[in-house]
């Protein structure tokens, strides 16, 4: 498809998105809009289905559930579960501690016994008042250490139950991270990914971060149909797994634009890097039609993390080089920084 036709079905598409929100009262918040335009865009019929179904003046929650159910990035960053640990911890500190009083006042109290008997069975020892004083405070402490029993007790089951909790959440934070249709992480687990890898200042930062896009996707979902951009970006992203190494980091973050992060890499190595990526592609991923066998190209963007000062500035660095990768078909990536066009 030409691109001004392309153009003008996506501001078509866009204008019935709007314009159905507009009809039903949806909030104009951007993951409002992310939701409606995937479903126009009708990549996933159950999606669709959802959607096009909801009544007039949707509850916000029930957006929320719809987005998050199917993976949206937009809805998945915001739905995630905060750790439980930290909570866990301090109960756990606090049942320790309450333990270790108890017991102590366990101690004392029998003390107190043995020293209340010693004194009824000596009839001449003592104030028979010395005596009652003695069985209060004994009485006393029993009660004490009874309700401060009652109280581990309670804090071990709190304990407990927020253990199943954090495990409940562990849970699904790994389902909310992870690409329904790949099974390689999201995006919003390669946006935790990047922050972390800035959280920690003394963190070593020899980091390549590539975004890699199949180049032709629009024009083979157009040509072939959905189903066939489906099957490539799922055999793609079969391919790209089988190239990283343990310390590398792999996401889907788009219909077809995937995020490698290249632990203890320098800039040298990108080049290098770029060549067994296509390698892996043209090697690997045949798509054939009753015209032949289009080839699959990919475009490559690249910064370098100690080149930048945060994650956002290293992603924007990637993107420009991505967008400049696009526009010169015949160049493997383009790196960021590199005078003039860069590439292989």
């Amino acid at each position: 498809m030409p691109t001004q036709a392309r153009k003008a079905a996506q501001d078509r598409t866009l204008q019935a998105v709007s314009q159905h929100m507009a009809r039903i009262e949806v909030n104009g918040l951007p993951r409002n809009y992310e939701l409606f335009y995937e479903a126009h865009c009708g990549t996933d019929v159950g999606l669709s289905r959802e959607v096009m179904a909801l009544p007039v003046s949707p509850n916000q929650t029930a957006l929320d559930e719809i987005g998050i159910r199917y993976q949206l990035p937009g809805f998945v960053a915001t739905g995630l579960p905060k750790s439980r640990n930290p909570d866990i911890l301090l109960i756990a500190s606090l049942r320790e501690k309450m333990a270790s009083g108890a017991e102590q006042k366990r101690g004392f109290s029998r003390a107190l016994e043995a020293v209340a008997k010693s004194l009824r069975e000596d009839n001449g020892a003592g104030p028979g008042d010395i005596l009652a004083e003695i069985e209060y405070l004994s009485v006393s402490l029993s009660d004490a250490v009874v309700a401060e029993t009652e109280l581990e007790a309670a804090l071990r089951s709190g304990a407990n139950l927020l253990t199943v909790a954090e495990q409940d959440a562990s849970s699904a934070r790994a389902v909310m991270l992870r690409d329904r249709m790949t099974g390689l992480p999201n995006h919003a687990a390669f946006t935790e990914k990047l922050e972390a890898l800035y959280a920690d200042d003394n963190e070593s930062r020899d980091t390549a971060l590539f975004l890699v896009a199949v180049s032709d996707i629009s024009d083979i979902a157009d040509t072939y149909g959905e189903a066939a951009a489906t099957r490539i970006v799922k055999k793609t992203a079969a391919i790209f797994r089988k190239t990283i190494k343990k310390d590398d980091f792999l996401a889907r973050i788009g219909k077809a634009e995937f995020a490698f992060l290249f632990r203890h890499v320098g800039r040298d190595a990108i080049k290098p890097i770029a060549n067994r990526l296509t390698a892996s592609i043209n090697d690997n991923l045949v798509f054939a039609t009753s015209e032949g066998t289009p080839a699959i190209r990919l475009s490559m963007g690249a910064s370098m993390a100690t080149e930048a000062f945060s994650p956002q500035q290293l992603r924007q660095q990637a993107v420009l080089a991505a967008e400049a990768s696009r526009a010169y078909p015949r160049t493997n990536v383009i790196i960021h920084g590199d005078t003039g066009r860069s590439g292989v």
